[in-house]
């Protein structure tokens, strides 16, 4: 046989023919498909700090496995502050330092991550609870 490949019937032998191009399209639209739903947050699903929503209840999914930082007014304020997380499928984690990076012990998980739980569970956290978190900088919100 010639190193040459085969032509038969408009195919070119080891070659992808046309209907398996399609099949693999069709299997990446499916695979990617799969995870936009797996992303996707139901309603119970938010986020609130000073009881203001910053994922979901209005406020959308972009905060969503984004470090962010807090409003320069919550960073002056000691005494600020106040979060929630609601739902059984995401949490919050909140860091002293900037860009979302451990220091030591100094980061607090907010959210209950059991599905066993009411799906309009809320989880709360503030200075209240330990004075040191008025001074923390930064967060992210990731799915359980």
């Amino acid at each position: 046989s010639s190193p040459v490949a085969q032509v038969s019937r408009g195919a070119v032998q080891g070659f992808p023919s046309a209907m398996q191009h399609m099949q693999i399209r069709v299997l990446v639209a499916a695979v990617l498909a799969m995870n936009v739903t797996a992303t996707s947050l139901d309603i119970n699903q938010k986020v609130y700090i000073e009881n203001s929503p910053v994922l979901g209840d209005g406020a959308g999914e972009g905060a969503l496995n984004v470090c962010q930082a807090f409003a320069d007014s919550h960073k002056k304020n000691m005494d600020t502050p106040a979060v929630k997380v609601c739902g059984t499928g995401i949490k919050a984690t909140f860091f002293l330092r900037g860009r979302c990076e451990g220091y030591y012990e100094h980061s607090v998980q907010v959210g209950k991550c059991d599905t066993g739980m009411a799906s309009t569970t809320c989880d709360e956290f503030s200075p209240a609870d330990d004075k040191r978190f008025g001074a923390y900088q930064s967060y992210m919100i990731e799915q359980c």
